[in-house]
C-alpha cells in the first residue's frame, strides 16, 4: 500500500521546479508585429499618430524583450530603424512642403514685380 504524503510534513514538500521552454515555444512578440504594421500604415496613409504608436511599440517590444531573444533576435532593432525612418519621412514632408510653398511664393513676387 503506497503512503499518501502529508503537505504539512517539512520532508513531504515537493521543491517547485520551473518548467523549461523551448524558444520555439515561446510567445509571438506582439508589439513589434503593431510596431511595424503600424509604422507601414502610417507610412502609406500619412498617418504622425500611427507612427508615433508603432514607435512606442517598438521601445516597448525593445525593453520587453528576454535577454537570451536579444542575442538571437535583431528584428526589434530594424523595427526600431524602421519606425524611425517613418517619423523623419512624415516631417520632411511637412518640412519641404513649407520650403516649397515660401519658394513658390517667392517666385510669384519676383514674377509679379
Amino acid at each position: 500500500m503506497s503512503r499518501r504524503r502529508d503537505p504539512k510534513r517539512p520532508e513531504d514538500v515537493i521543491p517547485y521546479k520551473q518548467p523549461k521552454v523551448s524558444p520555439d515555444d515561446a510567445d509571438p512578440d506582439y508589439f513589434g508585429m503593431i510596431s511595424l504594421l503600424g509604422a507601414f500604415g502610417g507610412l502609406v496613409f500619412r498617418q504622425k499618430y500611427a507612427v508615433w504608436v508603432s514607435f512606442v511599440a517598438a521601445l516597448i517590444s525593445q525593453l520587453t524583450a528576454k535577454s537570451t531573444e536579444k542575442e538571437h533576435r535583431q528584428g526589434s532593432t530594424g523595427t526600431i530603424a524602421f519606425t524611425l525612418m517613418g517619423v523623419v519621412m512624415l516631417y520632411m514632408q511637412l518640412l519641404l512642403k513649407s520650403t516649397n510653398d515660401a519658394i513658390m511664393a517667392e517666385r510669384e513676387a519676383a514674377l509679379n514685380e
